[in-house]
């Protein structure tokens, strides 16, 4: 979702093509093929572009990091296995988690062009960015487009104090035919994903109440600008049932079971550092033990079910329907899941994304280290 924020004093603006490249650049400096880093770069600046600072260019650091320390796999071949004219599950190796998305969700529209659906699962992945992107990469096409993805151990269950599920995001995106409008969810099934705390740190603005337990004390970044992975976040709806928390821990446990009973991710145990890795990588290290990340990735034919001009226009009824409706005080319109995103988008490509004072100072850093000759 679009950070509601107020953009922080002293943040920088800069082309999306410019810092897709420094990414790019970034990523290829510590050994990764350029197609592999370009396509990292292109989700990564697709989060900035959509107003989803936490999943953009504020990840690098620590992906560069999690790759210097051999903590993925920069050659992984990815190998799938079919299971189904319909459905195969793919291990990524612990390889890139963008590329291994990538290759997954191109089966699942190869195989829903075919069938009408193809659903593949994920083993052994790292953080695959941000879910929506690969869900409106199966949209763009004209599918229905599902994503979802798990990974460590962040959000506490219903009456549980001790972290048991990942922030576990999923994403839903139904295209909405050559002149109407798109259906795209992506949220996490936590009450607020982890880099959107960091976002709020690194920017020294308050938490929200609701966001982490209310014993737990104040929060802070480490020296990599990262949360640490012992603070506990809460599920969708937060503390016990009477803000719907046991709905949102419903919905962390179905993503979990989705990305890993049906790939076996989590049967083998890897190792990650406190200071490590983002949610959902995992590299060897002395750290805590947890299991690999597991996505599941879904596309399902529109004409599977009816014509689809059919489809589209009883879609912008129902959007007309909702518009229309009568709004709360001090608000002139209802907007639809996706479209602040799709508003961002517009608004970044035309004035370029915005870099926060901390997120560019790391990326100083990293343009003199590995001397990669950008001016920033």
């Amino acid at each position: 979702m679009v950070e509601s924020s107020t953009l922080p004093e002293g943040t920088v603006r800069f082309p999306h093509e410019f810092i897709r490249d420094f990414i790019a650049a970034a990523i290829r400096a510590v050994g990764v093929p350029d197609v592999h880093a370009r396509l990292t770069a292109d989700v990564l600046i697709s989060a900035d572009l959509r107003g989803v600072r936490s999943h953009g260019m504020g990840r690098l650091p620590i992906l560069v990091d999690t790759l210097e320390r051999g903590g993925i796999n920069k050659n992984s071949s990815y190998p799938f296995k079919t299971g189904s004219n319909t459905t195969g599950v793919l291990d990524a190796e612990n390889g890139l988690g963008p590329v291994a998305s990538n290759i997954a969700m191109e089966k699942a529209i190869s195989m829903a062009e075919e069938q009408g659906t193809g659903f593949v699962a994920v083993c052994n992945s790292s953080h695959m960015g941000y879910p929506g992107y690969w869900a409106k990469k199966a949209m763009d096409r004209g599918f229905i487009g599902i994503c979802m993805t798990n990974g460590g151990r962040f959000v506490t269950p219903t009456f549980g104090v001790e972290p048991a599920l990942g922030t576990n995001p999923f994403s839903v995106a139904i295209p909405g035919g050559p002149d109407g409008e798109i259906f795209h969810l992506d949220i996490a099934t936590s009450t607020v994903a982890r880099g959107k705390i960091e976002t709020l740190l690194r920017e020294e603005k308050p938490i929200p109440k609701g966001w982490v337990p209310e014993a737990y004390g104040p929060l802070r970044l480490d020296e990599r600008g990262i949360l640490p992975f012992e603070v506990p976040l809460l599920p969708l709806g937060g503390e016990g049932t009477e803000t719907g928390g046991h709905k949102g821990f419903a919905l962390s446990l179905m993503v979990e079971l989705l990305c890993s009973i049906l790939s076996g991710s989590g049967t083998q145990d890897m190792k990650e550092e406190n200071e490590g890795g983002a949610e959902g990588q995992t590299f060897p290290s002395a750290g805590p033990t947890f299991p690999a990340a597991g996505h599941f990735m879904g596309a399902i034919k529109v004409d599977g079910f009816r014509e689809p001009a059919r489809v589209f226009a009883h879609m912008a009824e129902i959007y007309g329907r909702i518009r229309g409706s009568k709004k709360a005080p001090g608000h002139d319109r209802i907007y639809t899941p996706g479209e602040l995103e799709v508003i961002a988008e517009e608004e970044n490509r035309r004035q370029g994304v915005p870099i926060t004072p901390a997120v560019l100072e790391q990326a100083r850093r990293l343009n003199e280290r590995l001397s990669l000759g950008f001016e920033l």
